[in-house]
């Protein structure tokens, strides 16, 4: 049977069989809410917008099972937020029910690679990018051989196996797994870990460190050469003579934090950092090696970025970038910066970022 020929008995299938689970399910489903109601509140369901097959957005339901964050009561993290019963309802899966509607609707399909956060996206590599090439599955190869304890690089590499070998003998093969997974209730979470850590990009070539003396010289070719300075705006372009002195005064400077990111081999292959730090919020910049424009190297410096911005406890990152640099707008818009604004006198936007 062809893929195209499965997928149409695939979904006639989902809505077989989810709508019949959902019929069955129903009063196990009204008896969980109440209980989610009586032990965690309202909401009694979680709803999160995930990407589905070929990235379309849809909204994923499910039933809570975490508190609502409240630092005055110390609920931050996802370790601290869950609590037993919703650990319960997670080992035995019981929070998925209501998922079964989106498997109605045609959000999703029974079998098939897991719904991720859709801040996931840009950071997929070309390949583990095709695990959106179909619906996402309630269960699937991950969950059957490992779930949450797998790494992610294993848990992605599943899924583009199933997606170039989905089929009817798989898809059984998998929900009979599913089933003995669930009753073993393994591989709930990660080890340490309440939930599974976030995914922060496919096979990170690089490494980000704190800007040295050593990589002035690099920085003053970079900003000397033709490429590099086409996609950079004045408001944020460094002095062209840095020197040890202007490292050491940026250094001391508590409102600034600048880094440099590394290849595998120690070259240096981008570098950004944050200025004007102050109640949280920042400016940044973005400098990307010449000869690696175009190879994927921005994407993945946007996520060392972020998390650096997390960890300096920013919640707000804005920069400057010029209109006609249409390739650093799409990166930017890719994780969730908006134009705020042009900017008089320049062809150029400002765009700005809530840090999650």
């Amino acid at each position: 049977m062809s893929a195209v020929s499965y997928d149409r008995v695939k979904r006639a299938l989902d809505l077989a069989v989810g709508g019949a689970a959902l019929l069955v399910s129903a009063p196990v489903q009204l008896a969980v809410a109440a209980l989610v109601r009586a032990k965690l509140g309202r909401p009694v369901l979680f709803r999160q917008d995930r990407p589905g097959k070929d990235g379309h957005i849809f909204q994923l339901v499910k039933f809570r099972t975490m508190l609502e964050p409240d630092p005055s009561r110390g609920l931050v993290t996802n370790e601290q937020r869950i609590t037993p019963f919703g650990h319960w309802l997670r080992s035995t899966s019981l929070d998925e029910l209501p998922t079964l509607l989106n498997v109605v609707r045609g959000d999703m399909s029974l079998v098939g690679p897991r719904p991720l956060r859709t801040t996931y996206l840009p950071r997929y590599s070309r390949r583990h990018a095709r695990r959106h090439d179909v619906r996402p599955g309630l269960t699937g190869l991950a969950q059957v051989r490992g779930r949450n304890a797998l790494t992610w690089e294993e848990r992605l590499d599943l899924d583009i196996e199933y997606v170039d070998s989905m089929s009817l003998a798989l898809d059984l093969s998998i929900v009979v797994a599913t089933i003995k997974t669930v009753f073993q209730r393994s591989g709930i979470a990660a080890e340490g870990q309440a939930t599974m850590s976030e995914f922060m990009g496919s096979g990170q070539p690089i490494t980000c460190v704190p800007l040295g003396e050593e990589h002035l010289p690099t920085r003053v070719e970079w900003l000397n050469d033709p490429r590099v300075r086409a996609g950079i705006t004045i408001s944020f372009q460094a002095a062209l003579d840095d020197t040890v002195a202007w490292f050491r005064k940026a250094a001391e400077d508590e409102t600034r934090a600048d880094f440099v990111c590394l290849s595998q081999d120690g070259s240096t292959v981008s570098m950004f950092g944050f200025t004007d730090i102050s109640d949280a919020t920042a400016s940044l910049y973005l400098y990307v090696a010449p000869e690696m424009h175009g190879k994927g190297v921005g994407r993945l410096t946007m996520v060392h970025l972020l998390r650096e911005a997390q960890r300096l406890g920013l919640t707000e990152v804005r920069l400057e970038v010029k209109a006609k640099n249409t390739s650093a707008v799409r990166l930017y818009e890719r994780f969730g910066f908006q134009v705020t604004g042009d900017v008089p006198g320049e062809v150029k936007f400002k765009m700005t970022a809530a840090v999650r």
